[in-house]
């Protein structure tokens, strides 16, 4: 990317050069308006930051010259100023942020939030779910969103728009998912645009967070007031301003797709918290807080769950044969088997070192049985990296009328686990959990 700083002062163009640089820009420095205009005449810009204060010219002209650049008329400008108030005192100017350069220190802040907002690709795009029955309104904004690089699916009734909605699988930070409804109030069908706002904010997860602009040509203060209560976000009087629709997309779209950034962070570290990175299958602090709650939803609901103790056989004399790499190889096989093996209501974890364990939800002594046998089947057909293993299962079972908890089911899982190393290995041994 490239961009232009126009500065008169060494240690701000510096600064500037120094931020942009860390954000991938390849930058053009100069100190008056002169040079300037012979870059922009040049070269194409993905951004450009002026100081309001130069020596040979007002830079107020300059940003004018931009702004009816055939080249460069559609890059953010970057407005450096000490004016406390610029928004007021510099309201003509097309300006896309005015960086105030008193605190040194919030500059890069500023700078930085306006790159990751505007310019990176993740926010200049988005994909709208559009309602409006009117095809010649309709007609206006789909033009007005296409040319804007917007994706936008258009509906002329709230139920056929919900169906396309609901039956979506894509949300959140997925690129396939929408990222805004903007929806007429007053639609053609039995569902209006409000009901259909009320049914998108009674969905569960981030489905139904996405950000939603209502139309209406109704002003009155009960519309508003009910239309924000049922979750809209925002609020388009007709007849709709074209550069004020865009703004507002373009505002709320940036705020869904950060907030999208924050909760996949936050999936991240939870997974890194929770999984076994070597395994790919929960850790072992993972499986003991989350089993308190599987027990609990078994008791209360009534249903059978089973665990399974998996432990791979002469696994140390792996480790010393064909190294600790191999160990890891086999360890990392067995994991992926494990998590494809199970499904996904089930916990499965590894203990630790080359012990698993797996806790299965509506399974019987009988169901357990069939599951760990397969299993063990599977574990000796794997193979990898050209190595036999085996493993040795223990497993119990509670009923739906015992009680037990972890403890007491592992315990009697381990037990059948040291039965069948006893027994000879590759094996499986079921014993009861004590009453």
């Amino acid at each position: 990317m490239q961009s232009l700083i126009i500065e008169s002062n060494q240690a701000n163009c510096r600064l500037l050069d120094n931020i942009l640089g860390q954000q991938g820009f390849d930058s053009d420095i100069c100190g008056n308006i002169d040079t300037a205009r012979s870059y922009i005449d040049s070269e194409n810009y993905d951004i450009i930051c002026i100081n309001h204060q130069l020596k040979d010219g007002e830079s107020s002209e300059f940003v004018e010259y931009c702004n009816s650049h055939p080249r460069n008329r559609n890059t953010p400008i970057l407005y450096l100023t000490d004016i406390q108030t610029p928004e007021t005192q510099l309201k003509s100017l097309r300006i896309d942020k005015f960086i105030n350069m008193q605190n040194k220190q919030r500059i890069a802040d500023q700078i930085i939030h306006f790159v990751e907002s505007r310019l990176d690709p993740v926010f200049s795009e988005g994909r709208i779910l559009f309602i409006e029955d009117s095809k010649t309104v309709a007609a206006v904004i789909l033009s007005q969103l296409k040319n804007t690089g917007y994706q936008v699916e258009h509906y002329r009734s709230a139920e056929d728009a919900w169906a396309a909605f609901e039956n979506e699988a894509a949300y959140g930070s997925d690129s396939k998912a929408f990222d805004l409804v903007i929806t007429d109030i007053t639609l053609a069908g039995n569902m209006s645009g409000h009901e259909l706002a009320e049914k998108i904010r009674a969905l569960d997860g981030a489905r139904g967070f996405i950000p939603i602009i209502a139309v209406t040509g109704d002003t009155s203060d009960e519309l508003r007031l009910s239309l924000y209560q049922s979750g809209v976000n925002d609020f388009i009087q007709k007849p709709i301003l074209s550069g004020e629709l865009l703004v507002r997309i373009r505002n709320l779209i940036t705020t869904k797709r950060l907030l999208d950034k924050v909760h996949d962070q936050r999936r991240e570290l939870f997974a890194l918290a929770t999984t076994d990175k070597l395994t790919g299958c929960q850790n072992r602090h993972s499986l003991m807080e989350f089993s308190g709650k599987f027990f609990a939803l078994s008791s209360r609901q009534r249903y059978p769950i089973s665990m399974l103790v998996i432990d791979l056989d002469h696994f140390k004399a792996i480790n010393d044969t064909h190294g600790h790499a191999t160990g890891d190889l086999v360890l990392s096989s067995v994991g992926n088997l494990l998590n494809q093996f199970f499904r996904k209501g089930d916990l499965v974890a590894r203990f630790g070192g080359e012990e698993f364990v797996v806790l299965m939800s509506h399974c019987d002594q009988p169901l357990a049985q069939t599951k760990a046998e397969k299993l063990r089947q599977a574990i000796e057909d794997l193979q990898p990296d050209g190595i036999k293993i085996t493993a040795s299962i223990g497993f119990t079972s509670r009923q739906a009328d015992q009680s037990g908890e972890f403890d007491v089911l592992f315990s009697s899982a381990d037990k059948g686990v040291y039965t069948a190393k006893e027994n000879g290995r590759n094996c499986l041994v079921y014993i009861p959990i004590e009453a």
